[in-house]
């Protein structure tokens, strides 16, 4: 996890980066699994909480109504499951897996037990 105090929203470009940082770190099995899903990059707009004013996550790969984002703010990959529907959604809950392969295994296998910590 990262914290920056001189925090600006990531770019396009650099979030490329950071998949093709990701992508070397895991298996070729797994990199021909994130193929499978990678989508190109949708903007999501986002509310931490209340106070806070919108912010945007990307979505790199989806499955379904499942979707790994990326957190720059936190510096990890997450999931989030949009509402059925058309339209444009703001997301108030996700959840962070760590690392892209992580996002991955709980995207394949649905199981986001891994990501939920108990107070």
């Amino acid at each position: 996890m990262r914290r920056n105090v001189s925090w600006a929203p990531i770019t396009e470009e650099d979030l490329k980066t950071e998949i093709e940082h990701a992508l070397a770190k895991m298996t070729e099995e797994a990199r021909r699994q994130f193929t499978v899903f990678r989508i190109p990059f949708l903007k999501l707009r986002c509310k931490r909480h209340e106070l806070a004013g919108d912010e945007t996550l990307y979505a790199i790969a989806s499955k379904g109504r499942q979707y790994i984002i990326y957190d720059d703010a936190e510096g990890d990959f997450g999931l989030v499951v949009l509402p059925p529907g058309e339209g444009e959604h703001i997301l108030r809950f996700w959840v962070l897996a760590g690392g892209l392969s992580d996002a991955m295994q709980v995207l394949e296998s649905g199981d986001y037990s891994a990501c939920l910590v108990a107070p």
